[in-house]
């Protein structure tokens, strides 16, 4: 008798739960990541309470740029070439 879990739905999906799985964790592992800067506390420009998050991240990223010209920080590269070495 066959085994009734490998039905063709069920087969069909497992087979669509392990690929999303896959393509799931090939995107987190390609995502970017910024090594630690060693930028002073009093370095960046200031922003008031009220700025909305683009322009926070324009300046962060403005503050990245100028750190990472200036040496104190290293480039950004894939996640999983942290796993690998």
């Amino acid at each position: 008798m066959i085994n009734p879990f490998f039905h063709i739905p069920r087969r069909r999906f497992i087979t669509l739960a392990v690929l999303a799985a896959v393509v799931a964790f090939g995107w987190y592992a390609v995502q970017p990541v910024y090594p630690r800067c060693t930028i002073g506390v009093g370095s960046g420009p200031l922003v008031s309470a009220g700025t909305s998050a683009e322009e926070r991240e324009a300046v962060a990223r403005q503050a990245y740029e100028d750190a990472l010209a200036d040496g104190t920080c290293g480039l950004s590269h894939a996640r999983f070439r942290d796993w690998i070495g």
